[in-house]
């Protein structure tokens, strides 16, 4: 039991999205068009699991979070989402590694993934995503 809980805890995950050069392409601009929409004032996607539901999803809040923490209104940011330096900085590591050179995007995602398998970064960040999202519905 103990074993299979650390697999999954520990499993590298984002590193594994990221050695898909296609899906990181689709992840990066989708990511770039919406941000961008919203940086031009324009709507963006809406949400569908709340549109679905009436319920937000735990990234609602994120974009706007994101161009605020871009905007250098840290505060604002922070109280729209706190995880909004997180994702932004995923972000980056995902645009980072489609412009990079082969060998450099490869020793990039070794070294993510070696992290990750070390001390579950990406299964504490989720957990405590969703530990926050909770919090945001009740309060």
């Amino acid at each position: 039991m103990n074993d299979t809980f650390n697999q999954i805890w520990y499993a590298p995950a984002f590193s594994s999205i990221l050695e898909n050069r296609p899906e990181v392409m689709f992840i990066a601009g989708a990511g770039a068009v919406h941000l961008g929409l919203r940086f031009a004032g324009l709507p963006g996607w809406n949400c569908p699991i709340l549109a679905a539901t009436g319920v937000p999803c735990p990234g609602c809040g994120l974009t706007l979070a994101i161009i605020e923490l871009v905007h250098g209104n840290f505060t604002q940011s922070f109280h729209t989402h706190a995880f909004a330096p997180i994702f932004l900085f995923a972000f980056l590591v995902i645009a980072l590694t489609l412009v990079l050179p082969e060998s450099q995007r490869v020793n990039i995602i070794a070294r993510i993934s070696r992290f990750e398998t070390r001390n579950g970064i990406t299964a504490w960040v989720l957990s405590l995503l969703m530990l926050y999202w909770a919090f945001r519905l009740i309060a």
